[in-house]
């Protein structure tokens, strides 16, 4: 099989669009590694653990903050630490238990959403998607009122790391404030082992397979991802709202079908896919897509990619809230498949249903909008949206 000419990722969102669609299932890059853009070609390496490695980050010094981040964190980990640990946290973050806190979310839906009403321009990520998603995170977890702030200063800040036009040194503040998020975890961990509570962090502490359990570093740990891949649901929180925008007709469509909705969130999740590509690396000699690649070679998978592959979505490039099927991979697929997928999603619907349930029009303003890099993810670290308000009754 031939290997078609490289050309580097554009920046720009929708010549992106273009070149992703435009690449062969998987390709070498000229100046070393290999990507990998086709569906069947992404979810063979995704489900392949055996051959890639998700142990693709550098180790974290143990004085450095960033230890939290890595310590537990099934995102980089393969197996057999991957399945054991993750054994242990579904055995406490259950289908069953996440789908008994929808009316914890709905309340935190309406309780941001009742401080927006009214008022004709919204910062949207800050005043509604990140604090909405961090607090339903702190809540699950157990966090009172005040941890709650601070679990919404965090997660702002962590979605901060990703726009490329952010000012400061936001790094530091994220190292900064994941050293305070440390020490106030593991005194709530203290606190649950002494006197547990119907909460996930009490639940992870008592979660237990063949006498194994989990470690306090490990549970504050899982938390932080939790924080970090919650920036999923809220990124994609915007860019259902970007996506809308430009699409006036499907709102329509929603709004007189609100059972649409579900298709509709997958149909964003497809066609704007927040996490644009993951890494991975090989571990032996593997073929994919007719090509051997080497052991050792680093290896993107184009998730993105894969969402548009015209070869399983007939007219990938269109958006369609009544597609079906729609297998997209925006969870991932194999044994990294987001553990947090049913929470996302409660999350999402019961935003997006309150917000079109309590408007009559909105309008993306592109000038207080900032895009995030696509290369790295599909999303934006602010979007400001004017509101035309349903008169309360």
């Amino acid at each position: 099989m031939t290997t078609s000419v490289w050309t580097p990722p554009p920046a720009d969102e929708a010549a992106l669009t273009d070149w992703l669609r435009a690449r062969d299932p998987v390709t070498r890059a000229p100046g070393g590694g290999w990507h990998v853009f086709g569906y069947p070609e992404v979810k063979e390496v995704l489900a392949h653990h055996g051959a890639f490695s998700n142990a693709v980050v550098r180790p974290v010094p143990d004085d450095s903050p960033m230890r939290l981040y890595r310590t537990g964190n099934l995102t980089w980990m393969d197996p057999p630490r991957h399945r054991n640990l993750r054994g242990l946290v579904s055995q406490a973050f259950t289908p069953r238990w996440v789908a008994g806190l929808e009316p914890m979310i709905r309340d935190t839906v309406r309780t941001f959403l009742a401080g927006l009403r009214g008022r004709t321009e919204v910062a949207y990520v800050r005043e509604f998607a990140s604090p909405v998603v961090a607090t339903v995170i702190a809540r699950m977890l157990g966090i009172p009122d005040k941890g709650q702030r601070l679990f919404q200063e965090w997660s702002g800040n962590l979605l901060a790391l990703a726009d490329p036009s952010a000012q400061g040194n936001g790094l530091q503040k994220v190292l900064t404030l994941t050293q305070v998020a440390e020490t106030y975890l593991h005194r709530v961990i203290a606190a649950r082992r002494a006197a547990p509570a119907d909460d996930l962090i009490s639940k992870l502490i008592a979660a237990e397979i063949d006498g194994e359990r989990l470690g306090d570093d490990e549970i504050a740990g899982l938390v932080a991802l939790l924080m970090s891949t919650g920036q999923a649901a809220t990124i994609t929180l915007v860019n259902a709202m970007i996506v809308l925008g430009r699409h006036p007709e499907a709102v329509a469509t929603l709004r007189a079908r609100p059972e649409l909705l579900d298709s509709a969130i997958d149909e964003v999740m497809r066609y704007r896919s927040e996490t644009t590509r993951v890494e991975r690396k090989t571990v032996r000699d593997v073929v994919i897509g007719g090509h051997v690649i080497p052991a050792g070679q680093s290896v993107s998978v184009w998730i993105a990619a894969a969402n548009r592959d015209p070869r399983i979505f007939e007219q990938a490039h269109v958006f369609d809230i009544e597609r079906s099927p729609n297998p997209h991979i925006a969870f991932g697929h194999g044994i990294h498949y987001c553990l947090g997928a049913p929470l996302a999603r409660l999350e999402i619907r019961n935003a997006l249903a309150e917000l079109l349930d309590s408007t009559l029009d909105f309008a993306i303003d592109p000038a207080g909008t900032r895009l995030l890099d696509p290369r790295l993810m599909f999303g934006a670290s602010e979007a400001t949206i004017r509101f035309t308000w349903k008169e309360v009754q």
